[in-house]
């Protein structure tokens, strides 16, 4: 199994993981994970539950991210939270362990030894700029975590530029037309290396005829589903490589003309999808 660096995502981005160790990239938390993991479990347990009735009707089944957090979460209160950890206000767990105000309107979390005197140390952060603050729990706090906090515009500016060490996006233009933002690298680790995004992500559905080619259906099969919206293109209304609606000199199938025109020049392949 790989071996990861600290799981801080702001001390690995201020500062990487170490020589040989793969950055860790903390963007998606237990949350997520647990939220996926429940969902999996809720379809598995659907799917019993039908085979065990051995009827056709399926079951509801559902979660959220929501639901997950309110999980999680009660698993940690084990007692009613601290005043400052609470409101509107809220600093943190202790007064030692929470959020302090340094000079320029700006704020550090840190986390002080228990003995420090709480009071001297607020002053003495109030006079100094962020990196000075930092630098003070490194220096006279023996070595005491303190990080800088920072606004969504700070941290989408920090993933844009390239300084970050664990979460850099990149602009990429895919072939249907979508313009993303991919992270580079990835946070999959294979061998210690994190991983590059192949290529930009594609519209939901649009990679359905590639799929189905690949699984035997012949090229007239994908076309009659294409053509009857078995298979749907994203947006709903029409695939990428579709041509525009031609009137029709030749019969094809009732269940096709119904609700559509299909081109002349489809007409053999969607014959040998129906035959």
């Amino acid at each position: 199994m790989t071996r990861f660096g600290p799981h801080d995502p702001a001390a690995v981005a201020r500062e990487g993981a170490g020589a040989g160790v793969p950055n860790f990239h903390g963007v998606a938390s237990c949350v997520d994970y647990l939220t996926g993991y429940l969902a999996a479990w809720a379809g598995l347990a659907a799917l019993y539950s039908r085979e065990v009735r051995g009827g056709e009707q399926g079951d509801w089944a559902v979660t959220s991210l929501a639901v997950c957090a309110s999980l999680t979460q009660l698993t940690l209160q084990r007692g009613e939270p601290p005043p400052s950890a609470v409101g509107h206000d809220a600093t943190g767990m202790t007064p030692h362990k929470r959020v302090f105000p340094v000079a320029g309107g700006r704020f550090i979390y840190g986390q002080a030894p228990e003995a420090c005197d709480v009071r001297e140390l607020a002053a003495t952060l109030s006079s100094l700029e962020s990196d000075a603050a930092i630098a003070h729990f490194e220096n006279a706090l023996g070595g005491a975590l303190a990080v800088p906090v920072l606004t969504v515009q700070e941290i989408a500016a920090l993933c844009s530029d390239g300084g970050s060490k664990t979460a850099n996006f990149t602009r990429k233009r895919g072939e249907s037309g979508w313009e993303v933002e991919t992270w580079e690298p990835t946070w999959f680790c294979f061998d210690g290396a994190p991983l590059s995004c192949a290529r930009p992500p594609a519209f939901a559905g649009a990679d359905a005829p590639q799929v189905l080619a690949a699984l035997g259906y012949s090229p007239g099969e994908v076309l009659g589903l294409k053509q009857s919206r078995a298979v749907v293109p994203t947006l709903w209304y029409a695939w990428a490589d579709e041509p525009p609606r031609e009137p029709l000199s030749s019969p094809v199938p009732p269940s096709v003309t119904a609700a559509h025109n299909v081109p002349a020049r489809d007409l053999e392949l969607l014959k040998e999808g129906l035959e």
